[in-house]
C-alpha cells in the first residue's frame, strides 16, 4: 500500500511540474508575441514617417469631381503649410475648410499611401441665377447660398452663366429663394430678372413686361403667378410698347399701368406779321 501511495504521490508531483511548465511556456509565448506585434507597428509606423509617405506639395492632392472651380483654386483653399505624414493630415479640419467655400456643396477625401496622394472628391453648387448685390457680383444657386464670382475664374471655359438675373439679391433672402425660385420655375411665363433692391415690392421682368408683386408671400405669390398667367392674351389687346407695367400686388384686382401717349410734335412754323 506505501507503495501505491508513493506512486501516486509521484505522479501528482509530475502532473504539477508539467502544468507549471506549460504555463511559462504560454506565458513566454505571450511576451515574445506582443514584443513580436509592438516591434512590427514600430517599425510600420517608422516607415509611414518617413520623407516618402508624407504629404506636403499641392502636387500630390488629386481634386475629382469639379467642374465650375479649377483644381488650383481648390488646391488653394487646402491647409498644407508643411509636409505631414498622409495619416496626420486633419482631414477633419480640410472638410470643414471646403465644405465652409460657397461654391463647394459638400466634400469626401481619401488617404493613399502608394503613392502618397490625397484624393479630394467634391460636389459643386449648381448655379441657377447670376445675383448682384448691394457689394459684388456673383451667382446664386437653388437653396439661395450667394457665391461670388471671383471663385470661378480660372474654370470651365465652356460654362455659361445662367440667363436669370437676380439684381438686389441679400442673404436676407435666402429663406424665401428656394421656394420663389421653383415658383417661377413651374410658371408658364418666362422670368428674365427678379428686382428685389425694394423688400416692399418684388419685380419681375418677364416676357409680358414689367410686373409689380408688392412684399413677397410665398402663398399669395403663387396666386399671382397664375393671375399672371390668365393675362398672357393682354399683348395682344395692348401693344407691349403700352405698356409700363402690370401690378398684381393685389390678385383679385390687377392692372396695367399704360404710358402716357406721345405728344405730337406740329411741323408748321410760326407765321410771322410782316407788319
Amino acid at each position: 500500500m506505501a507503495d501505491i501511495a508513493s506512486v501516486s504521490s509521484n505522479k501528482l508531483k509530475n502532473r504539477r511540474q508539467e502544468l507549471q511548465n506549460q504555463r511559462r511556456f504560454r506565458a513566454l509565448q505571450a511576451v515574445w508575441r506582443f514584443a513580436a506585434i509592438s516591434g512590427m507597428a514600430g517599425g510600420l509606423l517608422w516607415i509611414l514617417t518617413l520623407p516618402h509617405w508624407t504629404i506636403g506639395k499641392h502636387s500630390q492632392v488629386v481634386i475629382e469631381g469639379n467642374r465650375l472651380l479649377s483644381s488650383e483654386r481648390i488646391r488653394q483653399l487646402l491647409p498644407l503649410s508643411k509636409s505631414q505624414s498622409v495619416w496626420q493630415l486633419p482631414t477633419q479640419q480640410i472638410l470643414d475648410r471646403l465644405e465652409a467655400t460657397p461654391p463647394i456643396a459638400n466634400a469626401q477625401i481619401t488617404r493613399q499611401i502608394f503613392p502618397p496622394r490625397l484624393i479630394v472628391e467634391i460636389a459643386e453648387r449648381q448655379p441657377v441665377a447670376v445675383a448682384i448685390s448691394d457689394r459684388e457680383v456673383g451667382f446664386v444657386d437653388e437653396q439661395g447660398v450667394f457665391i461670388p464670382k471671383k471663385f470661378y475664374d480660372g474654370g470651365d471655359r465652356n460654362w455659361q452663366a445662367p440667363k436669370l438675373r437676380v439684381i438686389g439679391y441679400d442673404p436676407l433672402y435666402r429663406q424665401h429663394w428656394t421656394q420663389l425660385y421653383r415658383s417661377i420655375g413651374r410658371s408658364p411665363i418666362a422670368v428674365k430678372e427678379i428686382d428685389w433692391h425694394n423688400p416692399s415690392n418684388l419685380i419681375l421682368k418677364t416676357e409680358m413686361g414689367i410686373v409689380y408683386f408688392g412684399a413677397y408671400n410665398s402663398e399669395l405669390f403663387l396666386k399671382q403667378l397664375s393671375v399672371l398667367a390668365r393675362m398672357q392674351k393682354l399683348p395682344s389687346r395692348v401693344s407691349s410698347g403700352q405698356i409700363m407695367y402690370i401690378d398684381v400686388t393685389n390678385p383679385d384686382l390687377p392692372t396695367v399701368q399704360l404710358k402716357p401717349p406721345k405728344k405730337i410734335k406740329s411741323n408748321n412754323a410760326p407765321v410771322r406779321n410782316p407788319g
